[in-house]
């Protein structure tokens, strides 16, 4: 697998032919355009709010920009290109999936004025404190609010439903609920804002965070800072809490062994009300109460086996219990902490100034907390080893692969976050792995094998590369088609990636597809970025006439580190009396550390 302009926003971050946006004041449209040019509209929404939330669910925050039209409605518009290939680039990225199939190019001619927006596309205007005491409105949250507005009041025992940022009626119920009972009052913006910074507190002291569990293909919330392995016996895990708060199984099954364990589990006696079950093609839900405690069993269908947790919480962890089982989903973990400068923290920043400067009685925010944020850093994941081997479905043919390489003694290795995105296996030189951590933002992933004999970790260089310094890349490119391990030098080009990313060095080495994060590493041998993308040549040269060679990127070694010491991942650092290798020493070397990763 390659990060070839990998997904709509990074498509057209990577690609030279539609132009970085930098900045965006308020400026008449006619300015921004220019002759010879025109926008990619991607869409248009009637309210500024319906804005925020399209660009903040379609990942175009960095991109894009909103245009006021003549006709009241805002154009949202993501990308800028000369008039004379604006067919070709809109074709070439609808067929890629990059823009909506209606997506179109305008000239800005119907176009007033654009309204500026902050990097996590919301108005720069600051949160209005009268509008604190307003109805609760929804539209103005991202997606990744509102899912989190959910789970806190699925914390409450509020709301019983899919984590999916979708509000609706169920949603809008929970949170009357909530408000009804709390301030005795219809919802307005400030509670919202109060139960999510409060829910926050209680998270961040139980380390609720987020978590894929890679070998069986679903990810749900779980209170990381207390969950332990109790015990795995025959590809079964037990999971339980220091605190008692849960326990939690989790196992592959055929569709017999699935089946049964359903039936046992509705044939338990004491039962105290009806059962709740769910019973289709590819999902079997089975909830029951019982006098103390509850029962809650999913199993999903996933590459032709079903993926089961069990979930068991006495009644005075309900609320823990429904918020884990409100979570579970096929995939990756979504987002679910609402981001810092979002609408959510702005209200909160706003009641905590008002608690402050006003008594406590002239709203209801008396138990506002001061500004401290909860600290979202993240938490240690308790440790984990993925099942025996012959208890897993094996995998047939990859679909993708990467590179990655070995940065630990104990089996842990390097790669890109979009290596291993959406894997239901991964298998690290040929040994299945499992995915320990994993940032989208720093698009780096770490993945541990049982077993690591015959490697040498790479050790991180202990200062950044400089210009024009020389460099050697290592990774398995065109997997199928080249023969094995690829070596290839050069240098760096830039100490900066493109528009400016202070996070990558441009590189000359050659790279291709499947180079993705493997090592790039100096004279010494000492790693100083991972291979993360590539120019588009062909849409260079389809805007240009030009073909670009050699401009490839890789992340900072320093931000690798910094991803590494976040996840309390051990890695090995470059000693101080370091010699410099011939080319044919750094060939080895890499070759000892760098493996094959293959995502089925």
């Amino acid at each position: 697998m390659f990060f070839n302009l990998r997904g709509m926003r990074h498509a057209f971050r990577l690609s030279v032919i539609l132009f970085l946006m930098l900045g965006s004041g308020q400026v008449a449209a006619s300015s921004w355009f220019g002759a010879g040019r025109c926008g990619i509209v991607v869409a248009a929404r009637q309210s500024l709010g319906e804005v925020r939330i399209y660009i903040n669910e379609n990942g175009w925050s960095d991109d894009a920009r909103v245009f006021a039209s003549d006709n009241g409605w805002y154009a949202i518009v993501v990308a800028q290109v000369p008039d004379n290939v604006a067919d070709s680039v809109l074709d070439r990225q609808k067929r890629q999936g990059r823009i909506p199939p209606d997506a179109y190019c305008s000239e800005g001619d119907a176009y007033r004025r654009e309204v500026p927006l902050m990097a996590d596309g919301r108005s720069v205007a600051p949160a209005d404190p009268t509008a604190l005491w307003a109805d609760f409105d929804s539209r103005p949250l991202s997606r990744t609010e509102r899912r989190m507005l959910q789970a806190a009041l699925a914390m409450q025992g509020d709301y019983v439903g899919l984590l999916d940022g979708v509000w609706g009626s169920g949603s809008q119920a929970a949170l009357e609920r909530y408000t009804a009972r709390q301030h005795g009052a219809e919802p307005v913006n400030a509670h919202a804002a109060q139960l999510v910074r409060d829910t926050l507190w209680q998270w961040d002291a139980d380390g609720w965070e987020p978590m894929d569990i890679g070998w069986l293909g679903i990810s749900m919330l779980l209170p990381q800072e207390g969950l332990y392995l109790h015990e795995e016996d025959d590809g079964v895990q037990t999971w339980r809490h220091r605190d008692d708060m849960l326990t939690i199984m989790f196992a592959d099954f055929p569709g017999a062994g699935m089946a049964s364990l359903h039936a046992d589990l509705m044939g338990e006696r004491g039962q105290i009300a009806e059962p709740y079950t769910v019973r289709n093609s590819d999902m079997w839900i089975t909830s029951l109460r019982f006098a103390g405690h509850a029962s809650y069993l999913r199993s999903d269908l996933i590459a032709g086996t079903w993926s089961t947790t069990a979930i068991f919480a006495q009644d005075r962890h309900a609320n823990a219990m429904a918020l884990v089982t409100s979570s579970i989903k096929r995939g990756g973990a979504d987002p679910i902490f609402p981001p810092r400068g979002g609408v959510l923290d702005r209200n909160a920043d706003a009641l905590a100034a008002i608690s402050r400067s006003e008594s406590a009685d002239d709203h209801p925010s008396e138990d506002v907390h001061e500004d401290d944020r909860p600290n979202r850093v993240a938490v240690a994941r308790p440790e984990r080893q993925p099942p025996p081997d012959d208890q897993r479905p094996q995998p047939t043919e990859a679909r993708s692969t990467g590179t990655g390489f070995f940065v630990s003694e104990d089996g842990v290795a390097l790669t890109n976050a979009h290596v291993i995105d959406g894997c239901r296996f991964v298998h690290l030189g040929g040994q299945a792995a499992e995915v320990i951590a994993q940032s989208s933002a720093f698009d780096l992933a770490a993945v541990r094998v049982s077993e690591a004999s015959e490697m040498t970790p790479l050790p991180f260089a202990t200062g950044n590369a400089g210009l024009n310094a020389d460099l050697t890349v290592a990774g398995y490119p065109l997997h199928g088609l080249l023969g094995g391990l690829n070596i290839t030098r050069g240098a760096v080009s830039s100490l900066r990636g493109l528009g400016g990313d202070e996070t990558t060095l441009q590189i000359s080495a050659p790279v291709q597809p499947g180079n993705s994060g493997g090592p790039a590493v100096d004279r010494f041998g000492h790693v100083v970025g991972v291979v993360v993308a590539k120019l588009d040549t062909v849409a260079l040269a389809e805007a240009s006439g030009d073909i670009a060679q050699n401009i490839n990127f890789v992340i900072r070694g320093s931000v690798a580190t910094a991803f590494l010491s976040a996840h309390d991942i051990g890695y090995a650092r470059a000693p101080a009396d370091a010699e410099p290798l011939s080319p044919e020493d750094a060939a080895r070397r890499l070759q000892d550390a760098t493996r094959l990763i293959e995502c089925f």
